[in-house]
């Protein structure tokens, strides 16, 4: 029940920031705020594959490290948002530096925030 509320709370918090706002800077807020949950160490649920891996799964990740991991991609990405929706970073730049982030996060995400 409790991942329900969380995710229930994500799609809420996205669609009003884009309500009020209105354009990107919604979801780059979003994103803001899903990297201060994930901080503060309540937002596992967050964190792609995590949720439905086994007990087994989840003891080789290191979850303080996966949690500031994906945290930190979350203001990464909210920082990529703002710059493309004020035109300062182009549609191309903006594609491949999404791109460059998600292949550095999955590498990080299976080497450095694993268990020794």
């Amino acid at each position: 029940m409790r991942n329900f509320l969380i995710i229930l709370l994500f799609i809420v918090v996205t669609a009003l920031l884009n309500t009020l706002i209105g354009g990107v800077a919604g979801y780059a807020l979003a994103s803001l705020f899903f990297a201060i949950i994930l901080f503060t160490g309540k937002g596992d649920i967050l964190i792609a594959g995590y949720n439905t891996a086994s007990e087994e799964e989840k003891e080789k990740c290191n979850i303080k490290r996966l949690r500031f991991l994906v945290g930190s991609i979350f203001i990464l990405l909210a920082c990529l948002i703002a710059l493309r929706d004020m035109d300062i970073m182009g549609r191309g730049l903006f594609v491949v530096s999404t791109i460059i982030l998600v292949i550095v996060t999955l590498i990080l995400a299976n080497t450095w925030a694993m268990k020794k």
